[in-house]
């Protein structure tokens, strides 16, 4: 029997290169996205798996998690989820701010929740949740930004100690991705080792697939993880 997958936010970047990714190894496949559109033509170009969609918005989350059930049960169950969905803003006003918190910290924490106690419940199973390299340090330019990340690494890592006391069949895998050439990050200045989409999506299905607890993208980016957790804030303020 072939494996399934969840992953919500496939519309564009890492998650549509991901949901590519285990099309192409025969899995079955569920979508969830904004864009509805975008969903239907990952669906309609695969060939070989069982893909599965339904429009979800996961700053609403007491509808995401209600779309999140009927997909579950829509294939039968599911194996792996990713969460994938997450927004950033250069620049933020307060209103961006507020949106980045309900999708990145609320939609993200009910949407992990919800994906651990199913695995739970029913004999084990994988989490990935895509957080990224800001969450390490913070930033002058985006402080709500890099917060939200600290929080979705924060959340996973204790989602694992509960798994490494009483849940051992449940994996949760923290991908931490530097600059991948995405929508989001189009508008960067001064980007350096800038993965495709497709390597990042490589990367992250190896790290899910070995049960990986914390994972950077691409895996160089550990060196730049390790280098923010020691620098002094005074000197962080003037490379940042």
């Amino acid at each position: 029997m072939n494996k399934k997958v969840i992953i919500i936010g496939a519309t564009s970047g890492i998650g549509k290169s991901l949901a590519e990714f285990y099309i192409k190894k025969d899995y079955t496949v569920g979508i969830t996205g904004r864009r509805e559109n975008l969903l239907k033509e990952i669906a309609e170009s695969s060939s070989k798996s069982t893909v599965f969609i339904e429009k979800m918005d996961v700053a609403d989350t007491e509808s995401s998690l209600s779309i999140l059930q009927h997909l579950v049960n829509k294939m039968g169950g599911v194996d792996i989820i990713v969460i994938n969905a997450g927004v950033g803003f250069p620049k933020a006003t307060y209103e961006q701010e507020i949106q980045t918190i309900d999708i990145n910290v609320r939609g993200f924490m009910a949407l992990a929740h919800w994906s651990y106690q199913y695995f739970k419940e029913n004999g084990g199973g994988r989490l990935a949740g895509i957080s990224s390299v800001a969450s390490v340090r913070s930033s002058p330019h985006a402080p709500e930004y890099h917060a939200s990340k600290a929080f979705m690494s924060s959340y996973m890592e204790g989602l694992r100690l509960r798994s490494a006391k009483w849940n051992p069949k449940v994996s949760v895998t923290d991908i931490r991705p530097g600059f991948v050439d995405t929508a989001m990050t189009k508008s960067n200045k001064g980007m350096f080792w800038v993965a495709t989409p497709e390597r990042a999506a490589l990367q992250i299905f190896d790290a899910i697939e070995n049960r990986k607890s914390v994972q950077y993208v691409t895996k160089r980016y550990w060196l730049i993880g390790s280098l923010l957790k020691i620098l002094p804030e005074w000197l962080l303020a003037k490379v940042m």
